[in-house]
């Protein structure tokens, strides 16, 4: 009995000093991010889905060109990540020809 009583004794001060809103996460509150989309679609075309403005990009036009050798949806996605990490945006998700960004407001 005694050992009974103090196995339960154990198990309730484990379960008060353990309460769920000592280790919860803090949530993330609803507009606290503004979110871009990076796609490319083409050689050397990019297209920039910002929250304030849309932006049609040919690199060739802007002095950039992909590297010989280098594969052009790879380069392209890696040069805007890049350009695009410089203006504080993170990158959250992507696939083969879209990145996902976000950054605090």
């Amino acid at each position: 009995m005694r050992k009974t009583l103090v196995f339960v004794l154990v198990i309730a001060g484990s379960l008060l000093c353990s309460s769920p809103g000592s280790f919860s996460q803090e949530k993330s509150a609803p507009g606290k991010y503004d979110y871009a989309v990076v796609k490319w679609d083409g050689p050397d075309r990019l297209y920039y889905n910002l929250p304030d403005k849309f932006e049609l990009v040919y690199l060739s036009k802007t002095g950039v060109e992909v590297p010989k050798g280098a594969q052009a949806e790879e380069w392209c996605l890696a040069y805007a990540a890049n350009k695009m990490a410089k203006e504080g945006w993170e990158a959250v998700n992507l696939n083969s020809r879209r990145i996902l960004f976000r950054r605090a407001k």
